[in-house]
């Protein structure tokens, strides 16, 4: 694959060709300016590349050099969030960020607003939400940058355990000491190419790492069937005793051990010991080892894309067998939704939401009157969300430090996270929109412009919220190509919005121009007309431009 920024750009990277098995550490060196960053932004699906391909890429979590910490959330707070996104449920997220930050020497942070914390915890909480995902493949650009020592070493460690655990880790690093003597494979960047380089003493990729340790747990509890969705997809067999047996990578027998015990109803632990291992008991063992039988436990989904960053598989290998899967078969809508929420919390705490909102408060103040014609209150309302809606979704779209959008845009893709940025500006314009139209029509005058006709108001209800629909819709696709990823300069971004939000307003062909007119029109006569055709049009240009905005997101980022 190769990447260049621009038409006409130099190539960056040309021609890379690698693969990347499980079970390996990679390292990728090269001076300053010669690619590195962008072959990890590549290899972890922040960007795409602009020819050739990338296949079989599982489940990624990336790290970036700089992390800011100028976002509107705690550390613990900010983690839980990123846990959601990568597909855990809200105590699970919560408890890992609390063991990772404990790991790093930040358990103290977990309620620390993050625009408090110093540089170097900062990076801590970016590692961190790297490292609560369990990823299969972890993308670590310069991630020790900033540490303490401890720290440093800590990392070093989370390495080891994830690479133990099957998963592939590739990182830039500026000290040539890191990791070098657990290294697997060596790539070199120089002048747009990517030459493999021997290392010392180092063993065939996919054999180079030996199986883990497992552990071999023995419980008894009341339920036939054991919780879902346990720690380290373990292996589960069942003796005739009624006792279950649990074998585990041994990184991850402390989750289970607590998953087990804090479980209802609860199960009780009667034996632990390393695989292979006679297992101790706290009861009498009979002599000979009872025949397992299966235990009825939920079957785990495979991960998603995959095991490996080829695409092939591994033969012999079964997924969970000899690694973790901690939540496979999460379905990607959930994982989006918890993205939308994220971006919603985002906008909601930064407070960026004032200005326009109070700018619409405004317009409507001046504008919609006690006593006057629903209809005409209702298509003036309407009307005046539709430039709000764009500069909602202009500051939705923008409201990320790149940091921080290249570690959600890895986890789920750009191509989401942009998605997810217009959901939560539809969604936020949607809420003014009703709002506005309940306030209309709790103060508008259900007659005609002549006093004359009476209009009815559920109908007018129902058309002034299609309109407010249709507004919005076409607000959003403005305010999306009048940012990024179509215009990334600022001044251009603002000069354009405006003229194209005015003609969105008074063109004929707008379907924001044919619901606003049948509203005002149909105010002549008290005729109510719902704009079905209008809604369904806006909704179309919506969508089009969300497919559009979005297949640019990793490519012009």
């Amino acid at each position: 694959m190769g990447r260049r920024y621009g038409p006409r750009g130099p190539w960056v990277l040309r021609g890379a060709d690698l693969v990347l098995p499980p079970r390996t550490l990679v390292r990728v060196e090269g001076a300053n300016g010669t690619g590195k960053s962008t072959l990890l932004r590549l290899l972890a699906g922040i960007d795409a590349p602009t020819e050739g391909r990338l296949t079989g890429r599982p489940r990624t979590a990336y790290v970036p050099e700089r992390f800011p910490g100028a976002l509107p959330f705690t550390a613990g707070g900010y983690l839980v969030h990123l846990g959601r996104v990568h597909g855990l449920d809200t105590v699970e997220a919560g408890r890992r960020a609390d063991r990772w930050l404990a790991r790093f020497g930040a358990a103290g942070c977990s309620r620390t607003p993050m625009a408090r914390l110093s540089k170097g915890t900062s990076q801590k909480v970016a590692v961190a939400q790297a490292l609560l995902a369990e990823p299969d493949l972890l993308v670590l650009d310069e991630a020790w940058t900033g540490l303490d020592a401890a720290a440093r070493d800590e990392l070093d460690r989370a390495v080891t355990e994830r690479v133990a655990d099957g998963a592939t880790v590739v990182f830039v690093d500026h000290d040539p000491r890191r990791q070098s003597g657990a290294v697997d494979v060596t790539y070199r960047l120089g002048g747009g190419r990517l030459v493999a380089v021997p290392t010392a003493g180092a063993k065939p990729p996919a054999v180079s790492r030996a199986v883990p340790p497992r552990i071999r747990i023995e419980a008894e509890g009341s339920a036939a069937v054991l919780p879902s969705g346990l720690p380290g997809a373990p292996v589960v067999e069942r003796d005739t005793s009624g006792g279950v047996r649990l074998t585990v990578a041994a990184t991850h027998s402390d989750d289970l051990l607590r998953a087990l015990l804090t479980a209802r109803p609860g199960w009780h632990i009667t034996g632990l010991a390393p695989a292979g291992a006679r297992v101790p008991s706290t009861d009498a063992a009979p002599t000979s080892p009872p025949s397992p039988t299966p235990l009825p436990i939920p079957t785990p989904a495979p991960a998603r894309d995959g095991a490996t960053a080829t695409g092939s598989g591994v033969p012999g290998r079964t997924p969970g067998a000899d690694r973790a899967v901690p939540f496979p078969g999460i379905p990607r809508g959930r994982r989006f939704a918890a993205l939308v929420r994220c971006q919603a919390a985002l906008l909601a705490r930064s407070q960026r939401w004032l200005a326009p909102v109070l700018l619409y408060a405004a317009f409507l103040a001046v504008g919609v009157q006690a006593g006057q014609p629903v209809l005409d209150s209702l298509g003036y309302a309407a009307a005046g969300l539709l430039p709000v809606t764009a500069w909602l979704t202009r500051l939705c779209v923008t409201q990320e430090p790149p940091a921080a959008r290249a570690v959600v845009a890895a986890a789920l893709g750009p191509a989401r996270v942009h998605g997810a940025a217009l959901v939560t500006a539809v969604g936020a314009a949607l809420v003014l929109g009703t709002v506005a139209t309940a306030f209309v029509l709790l103060t508008g005058e259900p007659l005609s412009n002549d006093r004359t006709a009476a209009v009815p108001l559920p109908p007018a209800a129902l058309a002034g919220l299609l309109t407010a629909l249709c507004c919005a819709l076409v607000g959003t696709a403005v305010g999306a190509l009048c940012s990024r990823p179509v215009l990334h300069r600022r001044g251009w971004s603002l000069a354009t919005t405006v003229p194209v939000v005015l003609l969105a307003v008074v063109t004929d062909g707008s379907p924001a121009k044919r619901a606003v007119t049948g509203l005002v029109s149909g105010s002549r006569d008290g005729t109510v007309r719902v704009p079905l055709l209008a809604s369904a049009g806006a909704l179309l240009l919506a969508a089009a431009v969300t497919a559009l905005t979005a297949r640019l997101a990793s490519s012009r980022e």
